[in-house]
């Protein structure tokens, strides 16, 4: 489920916090909802149908806290239908071809025109209403700033079209005894000693790195999450040129006086320290400003050969290669390493018994594992360590439709983040043999149990690169997650990590990929060129 959740953020998505671990609507829904948000229907009168189709989700636990929100809400029916996370983003985009859909609760995070056209239902009206279930204010039981949610600096603009309540850390996670058989006793810390590390582990006969990379995981998966952190040590002076300015539609004074650019702090572009304005983005990416530029630029072409490096220790066959293969291929221990979360330290258990996952009949024997942080490349266009994907997720949104509708479908996800609701879908987790906490949750009165506490502390935190405005985020993929520049980026990547470009060459098509495509991005994110002449003022709504 991670690989979808983590598929894309939404530029309508909350922004993430600084250390989160301790990417047309219905005009009557959309309106109404907002009016009768502070209304508080009685839960056990509530009456309907909710239907959940999420990508990849465990039936167990999501059947297990619908069964026990229909106890104490019997005249509401929940029916649980997840997808499979391949084809996903192309099922949820067909539910409205023909209006309004029948499903209510999903992830929207690979949907982005979908999102921009406020086609879900806006949670912020809901944030002040009382929650039935712990008869507090819902904002009051939520840990917004674990959230990335700084309610203080909402506009009449700003919307919230899904809601993450759970934490993830991207990490490696490596096959010890793998390591241990070609001589390797300690987990590597940097960039170098992990390729040192890969030689040994491939001339042993190992694939070194478990990684797809077919175009979905290119774009939005495990290879994707690679090329976009690494882009980030280069480009880390991007907030320089994209921060918001005094005379700016998004300064907030309180922010932006105190802030001082410092590469030593990895929190220090944090939504929560400085604003963005996302119009100097477009113009800075149209000017070849700075990191903006791809063509004949140190960093990129620093960057680029290091990552073509990395991805030379992938399994046989890559461009074609499932995360699922991948996956197989560490837990049958023919892979050395492969990218996961803090939840991998109870999911693999339970996926080396599992024969469908392993293939083979009675799952495989359990070998030792262990975690390490992304080690940081090196070299004088490196501007500072690598940092990881660390971030609230969930991506959790409902389809915005009337106001019943609506008012039945918060309830639910007020439910859900009780302490009551949590309780139950935390105990199907753990009951489960296909779901695994990936990290804290941010609801308050949770209590984790001492283990998976313990476990989640260990994983020290080292910085986020996911949800920010930058280079690497917006341009190392194409443009902006714009699906015919990223689809040609793809091809572009396979020829450039196959051999067949030089990095110049990569770079040049990549800047060309860029050029072509930057004025259709803008369009479908409602855009101009020429909302660039002033891009202090804030861009007309259309």
């Amino acid at each position: 489920m991670l690989l979808a959740l983590l598929s894309a953020c939404t530029k309508a998505a909350p922004t993430p916090p600084d250390n989160p671990g301790t990417a047309e609507s219905n005009p009557t829904g959309e309106d109404q909802g907002k009016e009768d948000a502070g209304k508080d229907p009685a839960a056990s009168q509530l009456t309907g149908n909710i239907n959940i189709s999420l990508p990849n989700a465990s039936a167990s636990v999501w059947n297990a806290v619908a069964e026990a929100y229909m106890k104490k809400n019997p005249g509401v029916k929940v029916k649980v239908d997840n997808k499979p996370a391949e084809g996903y983003k192309e099922w949820l985009t067909a539910q409205f071809a023909a209006g309004v859909p029948d499903v209510d609760l999903v992830t929207n995070n690979e949907v982005g025109g979908l999102v921009n056209s406020k086609k879900f239902m806006d949670f912020y009206p809901y944030f002040d209403k009382v929650n039935p279930y712990t008869n507090q204010p819902w904002q009051d039981t939520l840990d917004l700033k674990a959230m990335g949610i700084n309610l203080e600096g909402i506009g009449a603009e700003d919307h919230l079209y899904n809601l993450n309540f759970e934490s993830v850390q991207i990490v490696w996670v490596y096959n010890k005894e793998i390591f241990q058989k070609v001589g390797i006793t300690e987990a590597p810390k940097t960039f170098n000693e992990m390729i040192d590390a890969f030689n040994k582990i491939k001339k042993a006969g190992y694939t070194p790195l478990a990684l797809g990379g077919d175009s979905k995981s290119m774009w939005s998966g495990q290879a994707g999450w690679l090329v976009r952190i690494y882009a980030d040590q280069y480009m880390r002076d991007y907030i320089n040129i994209i921060r918001s300015q005094e005379q700016d539609y998004t300064y907030v004074p309180e922010l932006d006086e105190q802030w001082k650019y410092d590469l030593t702090d990895p929190y220090n572009d944090s939504n929560s320290k400085v604003t963005k304005n996302e119009m100097r983005l477009w113009k800075a990416v149209k000017d070849k400003e700075g990191p903006f530029k791809i063509a004949g630029n140190p960093q990129w072409k620093a960057y680029s050969e290091n990552l073509k490096k990395l991805f030379d220790y992938v399994p046989d066959g890559f461009f074609g290669v499932k995360e699922d293969q991948a996956y197989n291929l560490f837990l049958t221990g023919k892979a050395a390493t492969m990218l996961g979360t803090p939840a991998s330290y109870w999911q693999l258990p339970k996926d080396f018994a599992d024969e469908e996952k392993t293939g083979a009949t009675g799952g495989v024997k359990p070998f030792e594992y262990g975690f390490f942080n992304m080690p940081s490349m090196e070299g004088p266009e490196v501007m500072a360590p690598a940092r990881t994907i660390q971030i609230p997720i969930g991506f959790y949104g409902f389809v915005n439709k009337d106001a019943k509708q609506n008012e039945l479908n918060v309830d639910f996800m007020m439910y859900l983040t009780s302490p009551e609701g949590y309780a139950v879908y935390l105990d199907a987790i753990q009951k489960s043999d296909d779901a695994s906490l990936s990290g804290a949750p941010a609801i308050k009165g949770i209590t984790l149990p001492d283990e998976m506490a313990a476990a989640f502390a260990d994983f020290k935190p080292i910085g986020n690169t996911e949800g920010y405005t930058s280079a690497a985020n917006n341009l190392a993929r194409g443009m902006w997650d714009y699906q015919p520049s990223v689809q040609d980026w793809v091809g572009l990547v396979q020829r450039y990590f196959s051999g067949k470009l030089t990095t110049d060459q990569y770079l040049d098509q990549l800047q060309a990929n860029i050029d072509k495509y930057m004025e259709p991005a803008m369009k479908e994110a409602k855009k101009e060129l020429s909302d660039l002449d002033h891009p202090e003022r804030r861009p007309p709504q259309r």
